[in-house]
């Protein structure tokens, strides 16, 4: 099984360390947004799509890559790094993906360390602050081996 894992990682490269954890585990290529423009998939049997959340968004650059794609029967899964770490923030790039005729494999998501004070002056966004350093962390890197895993199993059955 091939597999290709496309990021966009902008600002602390949470979700670029968990890009690696799921390239290694899947002995996948890694494609870094920021590096790349036109993306082959033909030969992928499996794709990932991952960014970090900003201004309560996945990356707008990930989007516009989506929609170039030809993504019809394709295995996929989403993934994002937040202040929060909540799956929610995968809902859209989900149904962007699956209206291509892409087959929805999963969605993962981890806290990603951030400083809200480069974002705002509201004091909810200083706790968030406070319960995100540190990550991603090992448990988060465990968890996200989980998930390639669960991919994994539900691929070859």
């Amino acid at each position: 099984m091939k597999s290709l894992i496309i990021y966009s990682s902008e600002y602390k490269n949470n979700s670029g360390k968990i890009s690696q954890i799921f390239a290694k585990k899947l002995s996948g290529d890694l494609i870094n947004l920021r590096d790349e423009s036109d993306i082959d998939i033909d030969h992928y049997d499996l794709i990932g799509f991952g960014s970090g959340v900003y201004k309560e968004s996945l990356s707008p650059k990930l989007y516009r890559m989506v929609e170039k794609l030809n993504l019809k029967g394709k295995n996929v899964f989403v993934f994002s790094t937040s202040g929060i770490g909540m799956k929610f923030y995968n809902n859209r790039l989900i149904k962007l993906l699956e209206s291509k005729g892409a087959i929805m494999k999963g969605s993962f998501a981890c806290k990603g360390s951030f400083i809200s004070k480069e974002f705002s002056d509201n004091k909810i966004f200083a706790l968030m602050d406070r319960l995100s350093q540190g990550h991603p962390n090992d448990k988060d890197f465990q968890k996200a081996e989980q998930f390639i895993d669960q991919i994994m199993v539900s691929l070859n059955r």
